[in-house]
């Protein structure tokens, strides 16, 4: 038999088998592209969250705000460049001119929340002048807070505006009264008003 009349006598069982074939070539080539898209797609995926977190970025605080009361010709809350100084604010807010700058840090770096009390003339006896130190803020840069039920005069002093009379008179009304049942307790020390009291308050504990 020759290849003519080979061809003739199978031509239809050639043509199907071609049919098949090519039917099979075509759902393989598909399948292969669907899985190299879902692929693709779950990559994307998997990426994107990471890529996202990469992008966020932490915000830079810019700017504090700080309290400025006492003698102030315009007290109040004051917003100003995180590097800047307690005399930049000073300079806005307006001192009074009964202001007494003896016991104030004029070159202070300003941090967020910070509450400045600037006295006034004759409001801080001599002894207390005498310790110059950031306005609201204690000498001991520990920070751990005053217990003014144990502490000794070492310790007292280190706080605003304690000299060692103010330190002895809180000693000695713990001996004859016993100890301070609440922090106002200690407005009854003479020499410690209103005023002073809410400078010390922040850094003073009875417990």
């Amino acid at each position: 038999m020759d290849i003519k009349s080979f061809f003739e006598q199978y031509k239809f069982y050639l043509i199907g088998a071609c049919a098949v074939l090519a039917v099979i070539v075509y759902f393989a080539v598909t399948s292969d592209d669907a899985q190299t898209d879902s692929l693709s797609f779950d990559t994307i995926q998997s990426e994107t969250p990471e890529a996202d977190a990469a992008e966020e970025t932490v915000p830079q605080i810019s700017t504090v705000f700080v309290e400025v009361k006492g003698a102030i010709e315009a007290p109040g809350v004051y917003e100003l460049p995180v590097d800047a100084r307690v005399k930049n604010v000073l300079d806005i807010a307006v001192l009074s001119d009964n202001a007494d700058l003896l016991t104030v840090n004029q070159s202070a770096k300003l941090t967020d929340e910070m509450v400045i009390y600037i006295p006034y003339t004759g409001e801080i006896d001599a002894e207390a002048a005498s310790e110059v130190m950031t306005p609201g803020s204690p000498d001991d840069s520990s920070g751990e807070l005053v217990n003014i039920n144990t502490a000794g005069i070492a310790e007292l002093t280190t706080l605003n505006g304690i000299g060692e009379k103010k330190a002895q008179a809180i000693i000695t009304y713990r001996e004859e009264q016993g100890l301070f049942g609440t922090l106002e307790d200690l407005k009854n020390i003479p020499g410690i008003g209103d005023k002073t009291f809410e400078n010390l308050k922040p850094y003073i504990t009875i417990k």
